[in-house]
């Protein structure tokens, strides 16, 4: 995208938001730790139902170390006026808890002093503070020029072709803080605040077309890749229909298709008598063999013969010899 449509895109954007919605007020008394803890309440909520109950926690919990030990479901029932109690209560733990963890404490005044980028750096170290906290309090607490960003706000940006959807993964708004000027910071941020806010909660009947004008289009879920198969199932063969085995009793329709396949068999072995006997049939026979070529025949031992003489006793001769 050029950067000669995206600031049209973002100028656009502006007029639109200036038109339909009024800046927040600015809380100039709060602390460093005010501002932070108010950014995990207003992350993708509305500025009047996080104000409501950051001025009630003071009344429900003793100290910010109550609600430290306090578990996430018990302060989600606190914050029930947020559109998403659960995850403003487990951003608002986790960040007091990382505080407690490095500091020992809950006090954040020594930041003011710090430069800027040495504090921003020092902030980003916390666990469970979000890219929108750590903008909100730049903003608001360092008087440093950012735009926070949210999902619902990323949405928004993503939809008026401000960023692309590469950006948004990425959580990148290139030329945003550069096409708006710091005099103009907290104005715009505020206003497109509450426009993403109504479009994620629907709260207002006319933000689809607030939307339209300035320039946004309604993004359709894209459509879900086709399941790949498993590769099991890919590499597995059907197996062969294996034969039906025959029972003991043969019904009558079996037998009469078998003798029926039997008849047909023998008919068409037999020759017909249409047929003609082919020239390569005739050469093939075998040659006629003549009694003359016979070779004579042995002649076979009778076993019976053989076995009879065996047989029979041997009788000697007697011959009467003269006596010498």
């Amino acid at each position: 995208m050029s950067s000669t449509n995206r600031g049209d895109r973002i100028q656009l954007l502006q007029k639109v938001l200036k038109k339909h919605y009024k800046p927040a007020p600015i809380s100039e008394a709060r602390s460093v730790l005010d501002h932070l803890l108010f950014a995990c309440l207003v992350e993708d909520a509305p500025f009047d139902a996080a104000e409501e109950i950051f001025q009630r926690l003071p009344d429900l919990f003793v100290d910010w170390n109550e609600v430290r030990v306090t578990t996430v479901t018990e302060l989600a029932d606190s914050l029930r006026n947020l559109p998403d109690p659960t995850a403003a209560a487990a951003r608002l733990k986790r960040t007091l808890q990382a505080l407690f963890e490095t500091r020992y404490s809950f006090d954040l005044e020594e930041m003011r002093k710090m430069n800027q980028g040495k504090a921003i750096q020092e902030l980003a170290k916390f666990n469970g503070v979000s890219r929108f906290m750590l903008a909100y309090v730049t903003q608001h607490a360092f008087a440093g020029h950012t735009i926070p960003i949210s999902d619902s706000i990323m949405q928004v940006l993503l939809m008026t072709g401000i960023v692309t959807q590469s950006e948004a993964e990425k959580h990148q708004t290139p030329g945003l803080e550069r096409a708006i000027p710091k005099s103009k910071g907290h104005e715009f941020s505020s206003c497109l605040h509450q426009m993403a806010v109504e479009y994620r909660t629907n709260s207002n009947k006319n933000i689809k077309a607030i939307l339209k004008e300035a320039g946004g289009i309604e993004l359709k879920p894209e459509p879900k890749p086709a399941p790949t198969p498993p590769k099991s199932a890919i590499a597995a063969k059907p197996k062969k229909a294996e034969p039906v085995k025959p029972t003991g009793k043969e019904t009558k329709e079996t037998k009469e298709t078998k003798e029926s396949k039997e008849v047909k068999a023998v008919a068409a072995s037999k020759p017909r008598k249409d047929d003609k006997p082919n020239k390569e049939a005739k050469d093939t026979k075998k040659p006629t063999v003549t009694k003359k070529s016979l070779p004579p025949k042995k002649a076979t031992k009778v076993k019976g013969t053989a076995e009879a003489a065996a047989k029979k006793p041997v009788v000697k001769k007697i011959t009467n010899r003269k006596p010498k």
